[in-house]
């Protein structure tokens, strides 16, 4: 895709669907110098993975898409914590082990509220204790020919997630069980 097009404001057509609950996406919002070779030396693909697949899929689940990336003169960290708090869903990329991203879902573990896990198939390792959640994998490529199969395997994955959850962070119980094992 030209830059053209993936810079293109297509904000506008997620703006909040009146009625739908809302998904926050937490997710790198750029790529690290370090990770550019295994996306193709592009410094857009978050974008490209926010507009082309993150949103249609959240919509498709039937959420309004609320993006990470905070507009104006707002504080960025308190319109983040403030989506983070008040969205009835979180999807959470562990894509590239992020450190913000880390953080943010730390806090949405902290309020108790559900989160749908996915990462790229860039990332092959995550974090020991995050492991044991379920983790949905994405093909980080992008193409047209996968785009659509790519959108509903991940429509349906924040779906079960979110009934699998009812309204609680399913993520802390499992941290319970985990420590059980140690002792």
């Amino acid at each position: 895709w030209s830059s053209d097009v993936c810079s293109s404001d297509l904000g506008s057509q997620f703006d909040r669907i009146s009625g739908m609950p809302e998904c926050f996406i937490i997710m790198p919002v750029s790529t690290p110098e370090s990770w550019l070779s295994r996306y193709s030396d592009d410094p857009e693909h978050f974008t490209h993975v926010l507009e082309y697949l993150f949103k249609p899929a959240v919509e498709k689940a039937g959420y309004t898409p609320v993006s990470p990336i905070a507009k104006g003169a707002d504080l960025i960290h308190a319109e983040i914590i403030k989506n983070i708090e008040k969205a009835e869903l979180v999807l959470c990329d562990m894509s590239t082990l992020n450190p913000n991203v880390f953080y943010e879902v730390g806090i949405r573990t902290a309020v108790n509220k559900p989160v749908c896990m996915v990462k790229d198939d860039k990332t092959e390792n995550v974090p020991f204790d995050t492991t044991i959640l379920n983790y949905q994998p994405y093909c980080s490529a992008l193409r047209p020919w996968n785009q659509v199969k790519e959108t509903e395997r991940l429509a349906a994955h924040i779906q079960e997630s979110a009934k699998r959850s009812g309204d609680q962070n399913r993520s802390e119980e499992h941290t319970s069980e985990l420590q059980s094992l140690r002792h």
